[in-house]
C-alpha cells in the first residue's frame, strides 16, 4: 500500500486526521492515521460514541516507530464512549510504543483513574503532566531514568509516600510543578516532601489547613523557586505551630517568587542564620501579609547580587489585608549589599501608597546606586486609600526625592 499521502496527514490535528479516519470508507486513509506521532484527543471528539471503539481497535497497530507525544483532555467529565479503563489501556499501548510525552486531564465524579504500572518504568518518557482525576500509585520498583519535566496539578495519591517514591524514581528530574487544591481528602497530602538532587525549577502551590502540614525540600541544584502557599478558605485560623517549612541551602537559585497568603517568617525555613543567596538575581514577593517585608528585608540582606526586584499584590489577595502593613524600618541597620552594587530594576505594582510604603520607594531610590529604572503602579483610585489630589502629592514627592543613581528611571504606571 502506498504511503505517500501520510507526509500531508502529519501536519493535520489529531481531531481533524481521526474524523477523516473514521469517517473514510478507504482502508488507506485509515491506515495512514497509524502513523501520527502525535496524538492528542478530548471530549468534543467522542461525538458520534464512536472514539473509544476507533482508538480501542487501531492504536494497537500504531506503526509509527516513536510515539512522540499522547494527549488526553477530557477535563468536563468522561462523556460518550470513553471510560478510565479506555484511558488506562491507551497510556499502557502507548508506553509500548517509546512513549516521550504524556499529558492527561482528567475529570472523574466517581473513581479516579488509576494509571498503568507500566508507566511508572517507562524508559523513553521525558515530560509527565497529571491534572485532575489521576490516581498517582507509584510501586517500589518504578524507575523514569530519562523523565525530566514532572507536572502534577490536583492530582489524587493512593497513599502519603506516592510523591516521595515518584520523585525518587526520577533521576535526572530537572523541572517539577505541584499544585494541591484541597486538604480534606484521604488522597491529599499532609506533607510535601521535594529531595530532587538534580531539579532545576521547582513550583509549588499548596493549600494550608488542618491537614496539610509540613514541607520539606532539598534541592541544591534549584535554579527557579516559586512557591504559592495559602489558606484553605473553609479554615479559621491556623496555628503556626502545627506548620512547618524547612529547606537546604540553595546555593545556585538565581530566581525566586513567594505568593503567600499566611506568611510566618520564622516558619519560611529558607531562614535560619547564615544563609547566603549569591546567585539570586530575581526576586518576586507578594505584599498581601503582615510579615512580607520583613521578608523583603531578609532577603535583600542575604542576596548580595540581585539584580531584579518586584513587590507585588497579587489579584487574588486583594482582599486578604485591605493595606498590608510595612515594618522594616528597625530592620536595617546598614544598607542591603545589593543596594550599593548590583540592583538594576526596582518594579512596585499595586501599592497602596501608606507614608511607610513611600518611605520604603524613597530608601530603594536613595541607597540602589546602579538602579537604572522604578515603575510604580498604585491601585486603581476606586480601591486605594488615597484620594485623587493626594496621589498626585504622592507621585510629586517621589519624583523629587533623591536617588543613588544618577540614570535611575522613575516610571509611574
Amino acid at each position: 500500500m502506498n504511503f505517500s499521502g501520510c507526509g500531508c496527514l502529519l501536519f493535520l490535528p489529531t481531531k481533524v486526521a481521526v474524523s477523516t479516519s473514521i469517517l473514510s470508507n478507504s482502508k488507506r486513509w485509515e491506515f495512514l492515521w497509524m502513523w501520527l506521532p502525535k496524538l492528542e484527543y478530548d471530549h468534543s471528539m467522542d461525538e458520534r460514541k464512536s472514539l473509544s471503539r476507533f482508538i480501542n481497535l487501531n492504536m494497537p497497530l500504531h506503526r509509527a516507530p516513536v510515539i512522540e507525544s499522547l494527549r488526553l483532555n477530557f477535563s468536563h467529565g468522561y462523556t460518550g464512549s470513553v471510560t478510565p479503563e479506555d484511558v488506562r489501556q491507551w497510556v499502557a499501548l502507548a508506553v509500548t510504543r517509546f512513549l516521550r510525552e504524556l499529558s492527561l486531564d482528567l475529570t472523574s465524579e466517581d473513581n479516579p483513574t488509576k494509571l498503568p504500572s507500566s508507566l511508572y518504568t517507562c524508559k523513553s518518557l521525558v515530560i509527565l503532566e497529571l491534572k485532575g482525576s489521576n490516581l498517582v500509585d507509584v510501586h517500589r520498583t518504578s524507575c523514569l531514568p530519562s523523565l525530566k519535566t514532572l507536572l502534577l496539578q490536583g492530582v489524587l495519591y493512593a497513599d502519603q509516600k506516592s510523591l516521595h517514591k515518584l520523585l525518587s524514581s526520577c533521576p535526572v528530574l530537572e523541572d517539577l510543578f505541584v499544585e494541591q487544591y484541597g486538604c480534606e481528602s484521604e488522597h491529599f497530602l499532609e506533607a510535601v516532601s521535594v529531595i530532587v538532587p538534580s531539579l532545576q525549577r521547582l513550583t509549588l502551590k499548596l493549600c494550608r489547613g488542618y491537614f496539610f502540614h509540613r514541607l520539606v525540600i532539598n534541592t541544591p541544584s534549584l535554579k527557579y523557586f516559586k512557591i504559592e502557599d495559602y489558606t484553605y478558605e473553609h479554615t479559621n485560623g491556623i496555628d503556626d505551630d502545627d506548620y512547618s517549612f524547612y529547606s537546604d541551602d540553595m546555593p545556585k537559585l538565581e530566581e525566586m517568587e513567594v505568593h503567600s497568603t499566611y506568611l510566618d517568617i520564622q516558619n519560611f525555613a529558607l531562614y535560619r542564620e547564615g544563609i547566603v543567596l549569591s546567585q539570586l538575581r530575581r526576586l518576586k514577593l507578594c505584599s498581601c501579609t503582615i510579615n512580607w517585608s520583613k521578608l523583603l528585608v531578609r532577603l535583600l540582606k542575604d542576596s548580595p547580587n540581585l539584580q531584579e526586584l518586584e513587590i507585588h499584590l497579587d489579584g487574588d489577595h486583594t482582599n486578604i489585608c485591605e493595606d498590608p502593613p510595612v515594618c522594616w524600618e528597625n530592620e536595617l541597620a546598614c544598607v542591603p549589599d545589593c543596594l550599593l552594587s548590583s540592583l538594576q530594576t526596582f518594579k512596585w505594582t499595586r501599592i497602596y501608597g501608606s507614608p511607610k510604603e513611600v518611605d520604603l520607594v524613597k530608601y530603594v531610590l536613595r541607597n540602589a546606586r546602579c538602579l537604572k529604572t522604578a515603575t510604580i503602579l498604585f491601585r486603581s483610585i476606586s480601591y486605594s486609600a488615597l484620594e485623587e489630589d493626594e496621589l498626585e502629592m504622592v507621585i510629586q514627592d517621589l519624583s523629587l526625592s533623591s536617588r543613588g543613581s544618577k540614570d535611575a528611571k522613575l516610571v509611574f504606571v
